[in-house]
Parts: structure tokens; sequence; C-alpha cells
């Protein structure tokens, strides 16, 4: 190994470090975000009790890594002795609040010890970013790809969740790396690799059953390719070999790891619940097939997986409601993640995009495309994953949030290295130092974006948006607000001595009153529809606090509505989330 090598492999361990650094400081203070209730209370229950009863609809691997955390806490248990354990069916919301607020733990170090192992899948995730990208265009293109994921705000922003978005990103890399690796030298060692990759990626996050079909086609693709003769016989063999590698991921992974789940899941609540998910599931075909293998012992792993693919697709198909660019629907809207994306990353992100498309649509190619994507497949391979899965979330009835994006970015930063760098050494002389000074002032873009809105991540917006604090006009939820900022209400609360109990309404799960006891009073959209509303209960002033889901998603209807709040300027916006007003005569 050269110098030059491990100094760029020093220089990829600092990016990987720095930006842990940003992760841990930067979620510090964040109070428990809406889908963490439920998810460090169900992994906790999973680790603790062996019981699958609770969030079913996730895979259990992320919540199984923050469930260990809790583990060496020694954590107080009243909460199973509550019906959200012992009565009703999948009371994982409540269970989880009550688990880290209710029960007299200690909410703020239970949420922070939850959260840390989260980052093993960041930084899985950008071993094998770099590791690939230096393996298809050379080192700096590793480390190019490597600081633009580590870099991006929306990566920091869910990579300190415990949630399955980042291990989603982590799963389908790691099995397209070794599925890819397997086709090219098919034996029965990659074989088994490969499948336990796959496996893998299937317990982090259901949506990665695309990678069914996504296999699939490539190895149907890769067999006609091998050859000019037998291209049919090449076909099949990688069909069957790729339904061969799957079928180890099942037996090897997921059968077990459910297995291990639903050990201690009594029979009869296990059936019990799946009837009761699946009653409304529209395909009887597989709802009942589910149902049917909860009562032979040795299916009830896979019918707990079975249960959780439906419950995704259902709700999938469902909806839930949002705001979007003026608009209050539970229907999805086609240009939701196009726009929410564009808005989301930076826009020397966007430049470098331009400028690679350019160079890589700009230069001719001599060879036949059948050639040239034989000779650059894991390149065709991330641009066919790219394409099936915008294909997927565009057509999907559920927009909340850009973060269901994430198993694409890996691919991305990949594909947008190489290009660069070529781009880069294209040129000679005066130009060279042209194109250098164009990537030092873009990637110090790129880093000062991250820089400016830290520790906030989640509300990052780029200009296009206004920035982090205009991006409640454009879009919620998720993408800003997923009541991350609770703890930091009631921090800035306390520093501005405010004595008066405050008009609160709160997006998210976390308990307010935790941080605060008896400062807040619950408010509703349409509880008062004027400051002259306000006034006349309240003639003194008083002060209100307003999540950015709530402010913006009340104006599906009049009557609720806070746009009678527009015309004043709020006093302060807690993390770009929760806006603060002091209202007076």
């Amino acid at each position: 190994m050269s110098f030059s090598l491990n100094k760029i492999n020093i220089t990829a361990t600092v990016i990987v470090a720095i930006t842990l650094l940003l992760m841990v400081t930067s979620v510090w203070n964040d109070s428990p975000i809406v889908d963490e209730i439920p998810h460090i209370g169900a992994g906790y229950s999973y680790i603790d009790k062996g019981d699958f009863r609770l969030n079913p609809e996730h895979p259990p691997l992320p919540k199984d890594l923050a469930g260990m955390a809790l583990k060496f806490l020694d954590l107080k248990e009243t909460v199973y002795e509550t019906q959200f354990w012992t009565q009703d069916i999948n009371g994982q919301w409540n269970f989880g609040r009550n688990l880290i607020f209710n029960s007299g733990n200690d909410a703020i170090v239970l949420a922070r010890a939850a959260k840390m192992p989260m980052l093993l899948f960041f930084i899985f995730s950008a071993w094998l970013i770099y590791k690939w990208s230096k393996e298809l265009d050379g080192k700096k293109a590793g480390l190019l790809a490597l600081f633009l994921f580590a870099f991006s705000p929306t990566v920091i922003a869910h990579s300190r969740f415990v949630t399955t978005d980042v291990p989603a990103l982590f799963g389908a890399l790691l099995a397209s790396y070794f599925f890819i690796k397997f086709l090219k030298a098919p034996s029965w060692k990659n074989l088994i690799i490969s499948g336990l990759a796959f496996g893998v990626a299937q317990v982090t996050k259901f949506s990665l059953v695309l990678l069914i079909p996504y296999f699939g086609l490539l190895s149907l693709i890769y067999g006609c390719m091998l050859t000019d003769k037998n291209r049919l016989k090449n076909a099949i063999y990688y069909g069957f070999m790729s339904v061969a590698m799957m079928t180890v991921g099942v037996v090897l992974v997921i059968w077990p790891v459910y297995g291990l789940h639903v050990m201690n899941y009594p029979v009869e609540k296990q059936k019990s619940d799946t009837v009761y998910h699946l009653g409304s599931y529209g395909n009887r075909l597989f709802a009942d097939r589910i149902i049917e293998m909860t009562d032979v012992p040795v299916l009830r792993p896979l019918a707990q997986y079975g249960l959780g693919v439906l419950m995704v697709t259902q709700r999938s198909i469902g909806g839930n409601t949002t705001y979007f660019l003026g608009e209050v629907k539970n229907t999805a809207w086609k240009k939701y993640f196009p726009v929410v994306y564009a808005i989301k990353e930076p826009i020397a992100f966007w430049v470098l995009v331009s400028i690679a498309l350019v160079f890589v649509l700009t230069r001719k190619q001599k060879s036949r495309l059948g050639h040239i994507i034989k000779t650059n497949f894991d390149k065709f391979a991330m641009l066919v994953w790219l394409a099936i899965y915008w294909y997927a979330s565009i057509r999907a009835n559920l927009n909340i949030g850009v973060r269901h994006l994430m198993p694409i970015y890996g691919f991305t930063y990949i594909l947008l290295s190489g290009p660069i760098v070529s781009w880069y050494y294209y040129y000679q002389g005066k130009a060279k130092k042209i194109a250098l000074a164009t990537l030092v002032i873009l990637l110090g873009w790129y880093i000062v974006e991250n820089l400016k809105v830290y520790p906030y991540y989640l509300s990052y917006f780029n200009q296009i948006a206004g920035g982090p604090s205009g991006g409640h006009r454009y879009v919620v939820d998720s993408n800003l607000d997923w009541g991350q900022d609770a703890k930091r209400l009631a921090d800035w609360l306390r520093e501005k001595d405010i004595q008066e109990q405050v008009y609160l309404d709160y997006f998210g799960w976390t308990d307010p009153s935790y941080y605060y006891p008896n400062k807040y009073l619950y408010l509703y959209g349409g509880r008062y529809r004027s400051l002259k509303e306000f006034l006349s209960e309240n003639p003194r002033g008083g002060w209100v606090a307003i999540s950015a889901s709530f402010f913006m998603g009340s104006r599906e209807r009049t009557d609720t509505s806070y746009a009678w709040l527009d015309a004043i300027e709020p006093i302060t916006v807690i993390g770009n989330s929760i806006f603060v007003w002091h209202l007076t005569p």
C-alpha cells in the first residue's frame, strides 16, 4: 500500500470522525422524534421479552440495536403492567411513550442511549460508498463520494434517529455490492455471502423487498450479456442462481431473526393480532395465507415477516395526510419527491450533478451500448436501482418525507464522484486550474451549508426554498418538523424566564411536560380563529407555540386554520420547527 493511499485512507477516516462528532453533538438536545417513540419501546421489548407484538410494520434490526443499548441502563419496567402491553393490539405508541416518559426513567439519558447505535449504519454505509467508489473510479473518487455522503445535511439528520431510513440505505448498498460481485464471479461462497447480505437488507426496512425484482432483472440482463450465444440459457441460469441466493437470505437471516423475535410471542396473540392487522387487507389470497401460517410453529417467523410486508404495502396505498406547496391532503402528489429532493439537497450538489451530466453526455462513445453496459455493469446496475426506486416512490401514495428516498443516496454519490474526477483530469493547463478552483468553491460551499444549519440538520433546505427558515412554506412533517425540538422549547422558555403558561400545539409523541412540568396549556387548530378571539379569553395576552407541521397543516380547513397568525411576527422559531408568538392587546 502506497503512502498516497494511506494518506487517502487517513483523510477518509477524518471525514467520518468529524461527521460523527457533528451527529452526536447536534442530536444531544433533541427530543425523541415521532417515529422513535414506538421504535424505542418496541426495540426494548424485543430484547427484553423476545416478543414481537409491537411495531410489526417495521423490521427489527435497527430497533434491536436501540434495545440492546437500553439494556445497559437498568430501566424501570412498569410499562409491562399497563394495558399497552397486556391488552392493546400493537399499543406501540403509548407503550413507548410510557417507557420513556412515565415509568420513572431518565428520558433524556434513555433517548441518547437509544440513538447512539444508529450511527453504526452511517459508518458501515460510509465505508461501502468509499470502498465501492474507489474500486470503480479510483481513490480520489472514493474520497469525493464519501465527502458528499458524510456532509449531506439530510444524511446527517437521519443517521441519528432510531428509524429505518439510513439502515435501509445501508441494506441496499450492502446487498447490491455483494450481489454484483456474485454475478461477476458466481461461486457457492459468493452466493452465500450475497444471500446473507440480502437477508440483512430485508431486516432493515420493508421497502427493500424491491431488491427482489431488482436482483431478478439484473441477473437476467447479466446472463444475456455474457456471450452472443446461449443467451436464454445464461439468463435462466443466472435467474435460478439469484433465486437460490435470496433463498439463502430467507433461510439463514430472515427466518432465524424473526424466530428469535416470536420465541416468546404467545401463539394465540400472534394469530389474533395478525387477524386484526389484516382485517381490512384487500388481497385475501396473501392475507389469509399469512394468518394460516401463524398456526404452524415452524412458519410463525415467516408469518410475522409477511405481516410486516403486507402492513407496509397497505399503508403505502392508504396514504398519509400532509402539507405540500399550499395543499393538505392524504393522497400523493407525483411531483412531491422530485420537488422535495430538489430543495433538500444543497445547490452545490446540484451544480456538481449538472457538471457530471454535461461531461458524460458530451463525451463521444466509440463502443456499442452493450459493451459499455458490460464494462460498466456496477454503474449500470446502480442506474437501474435508481430508476426502480424513484418509480416506486413516485407511484406510492405516501408523501411524508425525503427520507423515503434514502436508499438511493449512496448510489447517487458513487455515480457522481467518478465523472467529477474525470472532468477535472480531462483539462490541462489553465483550464485545469479553473476546474480545481470550481471544485474547491463548490465543496467549500457544500461544507458551509452543513455547518450553517448545525445543529438543526432535519430542517435543512437550500436557498431555492429560502433556506432552513423558509422550508415550511413548501413542505413539513419529517422534512422539517418531527417533534425534535420539545426540549429546546423548554430550555428557551427557562432561559427567557417566561412565567406564564404557554399555549402549545406540538407535533410529536414526546411528552413536552416532561421537560417543563405544568408549563403548557394544550392548543388545537380552530380553538381560536383570530387574535380577537384569543384576547377575548386572554385579555392580558399570552404565549403561543405551534409546531410547523400543525401550523401549515391546519390550513386544510378555514375553521381549523392558524392562518390568522401569519400577520403576526413570531418572537422566535425554535430549531426552525416550533413557532413562538407573544400575543398582546
